[in-house]
């Protein structure tokens, strides 16, 4: 049997022994404020290498590659332009600032806007001029510019329509005779196509029937103006314009004596 002592065999440190452990890592700590860390310098930039100018495209360039430049088209009056339907006009109004004539086309009595070639003459009123296609025969006339618009006619150039269509009507003297003046009869049960004219009521316009048969028709206008003492041409003329100015005037003669049958 062991004794006790040998059993209970405890290990004693030796106090005088020196610590060989590694030296911790641990550091007393900084006092006062922290230094800030050094900036890292930026890198010189370097310079950028100039940029090659493009090169024109030989197809056009630009937006929708592929694509071809359509050239473009000169503007001018649809072919279908009651203007252009016409060769000659009769002159209204000559804007010499503007260089721009107010005409009335014999064609349809369309009333129109044309622009006068450089230096032109003063066009007066009712003289005719050629606003045709064949830009040879044009001596007063450049180009055609539209419509004129009867709101924007001043009031001088919507007294001289009338003036203007006079001279159309005298012009063609035969035409209008044998297209109305000799065949007019009435509209309706109480109304003459004569009374359509200016001046002409009931009692004249039976009186104007009584001189043609009389007269066995008008030959000229001549004739006509001495049997029933009227100005056959001043007065279809003036009807004419009565119905250009205004669009909703019926029955239209302008339409159904125009164009001038030769």
């Amino acid at each position: 049997m062991s004794s006790p002592g040998r059993d209970r065999r405890v290990n004693i440190p030796n106090r005088k022994a020196k610590d060989t452990s590694s030296p911790t890592s641990w550091k007393a700590p900084a006092y006062g404020r922290p230094q800030p860390a050094p900036k890292a310098q930026p890198e010189p930039r370097q310079p950028r290498a100039p940029r090659q100018q493009r090169q024109p495209r030989k197809d056009g360039g630009g937006r929708g590659r592929g694509r071809q430049q359509r050239p473009r088209t000169p503007q001018g009056l649809p072919k279908d332009h009651p203007l252009r339907a016409s060769s000659w006009a009769r002159v209204v109004e000559h804007d010499l600032g503007d260089k721009v004539l107010v005409v009335v086309a014999e064609q349809d009595g369309t009333l129109g806007r044309v622009a006068t070639v450089e230096n032109a003459e003063f066009q007066a009123v009712g003289e005719r001029v050629y606003i045709g296609e064949d830009r040879s025969k044009r001596t007063v006339v450049d180009r055609l510019l539209g419509f004129a618009k009867v709101e924007r006619l001043s009031p001088a150039a919507r007294e001289q329509v009338s003036a203007a269509l006079t001279e159309l009507v005298s012009a063609n003297a035969n035409h209008f005779l044998k297209g109305f003046y000799n065949v007019a009869g009435p509209i309706n049960r109480k109304t003459h196509a004569f009374q359509l004219l200016n001046g002409v009521g009931p009692k004249k316009a039976e009186e104007m029937v009584e001189a043609r048969a009389s007269a066995g028709g008008f030959a000229t206008f001549e004739v006509l103006n001495e049997a029933c003492g009227i100005d056959g041409a001043s007065a279809l003329a003036h009807r004419f314009a009565e119905e250009l100015l205004d669009r909703n005037l019926q029955p239209r003669l302008v339409e159904m004596l125009l164009p001038v049958k030769a």
